[in-house]
């Protein structure tokens, strides 16, 4: 039974991603995560009979997601429509219209080297100077509601995706400036979902160029997604190991690798998430304030800072789970996929929330179509970003940062509006 139910969750949630894919939803970058994260690991883990928990427990998490996948599929098959996929005919551009679009681009790409290069400086002035930045650093800089430290994330989400405009217009000259600006970045801030832009808009410029997907096309996406691990992992490996100097003296190109390696290899860091929801399960959620559904309160809430809402918004959830998972940390949080996130939310019965996602889904899709074909693109990358973070469990902070980050692109696009005259670009 364990072994049916560890493929049935598998096919289920390959069922989904083949069907975003097809609708060339960004939604496709959820459901792939998911699939790296939990199907796939889950998988591995019964057909290795490597798991450390309970068959029971494991048969509770292949369950759980099997109708999670069937109630989010059912709910979005009977609510989809036409008019909600992006095609390529959605994304022609007329002559002035391609003008405005590098115009934009241009006004992204110049906010986007403007906010790294505050950034930058914030962190080499806390460090005493570039190559003494770490993890350590860039954690110390964090401040309180709209500091900078703050608001940067949403602000550099919203200018990188003038990546996806600078593939559409096939300008290289931006695009190969805007990655090299970003990986400054990663490499000194040590901040890896900051690599995000480059990856989905990369891919997703793939997946919109391609109206039928043969296993070739399949075959090189699935390369793509193994690269990206690796890439992942070993931006874990240069942040472990302190500053940029003491990286150079701990290693070369061979032992880097061997470390990279080992970390794959002992089911650590995001391949490892999903043993949060085992150990959730195993202990029947019995923690303080779980199945209360506080990641979704939070998120109906969003806009109102929690210190100033007289107690209705409660903590960050991802605490609540980090004080589940050690007890003795302070401050630590737990990302357990978005399923282990359902389920210490409501229980088991919190496949229901398969619903909601795809409401979810369906809203953010309405919200990229039916938005100025100038912001469609730039907002399909800002989902996408959005998806990867949430599907890995930090559902209320990727959240938030959709939020703002729609504000922030609608207020830049209005400005731009304003500043050059332009007249209304409706599709």
């Amino acid at each position: 039974m364990v072994l049916l139910l560890g493929l049935l969750q598998f096919i289920m949630i390959s069922i989904i991603c083949v069907y975003e894919l097809k609708r060339k939803s960004v939604a496709v970058f959820l459901w792939a995560v998911l699939l790296v994260m939990f199907g796939i690991m889950h998988m591995l883990s019964i057909l290795l009979n490597t798991y450390e928990y309970s068959t029971d427990t494991m048969n509770e998490a292949s369950l759980f997601v099997i109708l999670f996948c069937c109630f989010y599929l059912i709910t979005r098959y009977l609510t989809q429509c036409k008019k909600d996929i992006i095609t390529e005919e959605k994304l022609e551009l007329k002559n002035d219209e391609k003008d405005n679009m590098k115009k934009f681009m241009y006004v992204l790409f110049i906010g986007l080297i403007f906010i790294v290069f505050i950034r930058l400086i914030m962190l080499s002035r806390q460090a005493g100077g570039l190559l003494n930045t770490s993890w350590g650093t860039m954690r110390e800089t964090v401040g309180g509601y709209f500091s900078f430290s703050q608001i940067f994330i949403p602000i550099f989400f919203a200018c990188s995706s003038c990546m996806i405009l600078a593939i559409k217009l096939k300008n290289k000259k931006i695009l190969i400036l805007s990655v090299l600006v970003i990986l400054l970045e990663v490499m000194i801030s040590r901040n890896r979902i900051e690599i995000l832009p480059i990856f989905c808009s990369f891919i997703y410029a793939f997946i919109l160029k391609n109206k039928k997907f043969t296993i070739k096309q399949i075959a090189i996406l699935a390369l793509i997604g193994i690269l990206s691990i690796y890439f992942i992992y070993a931006l874990r490996v240069f942040r472990h190991s302190g500053s940029i100097e003491n990286f150079f003296d701990t290693y070369n190109l061979v032992s880097f690798n061997e470390k990279v390696g080992e970390y794959l290899e002992d089911d650590s860091g995001e391949l490892g998430l999903r043993k949060n929801m085992y150990y959730f399960i195993e202990n029947n959620n019995n923690f303080e304030d779980f199945e209360k559904g506080y990641t979704y309160i939070r998120m109906a809430l969003v806009l109102l800072p929690t210190e100033w809402s007289f107690g209705l918004k409660p903590e960050d959830f991802a605490i609540t789970m980090g004080k589940a998972v050690l007890p003795t940390a302070v401050g630590y949080s737990v990302h357990p996929t978005l399923f282990g996130d359902v389920y210490a939310n409501f229980g088991f019965f919190g496949f229901l929330m398969g619903i909601f996602w795809a409401i979810f889904v369906l809203m953010l899709d309405k919200i990229v179509i039916k938005s100025y074909k100038l912001l469609r693109l730039p907002l399909s990358i800002i989902c996408g970003i959005i998806y990867i973070i949430q599907a890995r469990g930090s559902v209320y902070n990727a959240f938030s940062w959709l939020v703002y980050c729609i504000i922030i692109m609608i207020f830049i696009y209005i400005m731009f509006r304003l500043i050059i005259n332009t007249k209304k670009l409706r599709y």
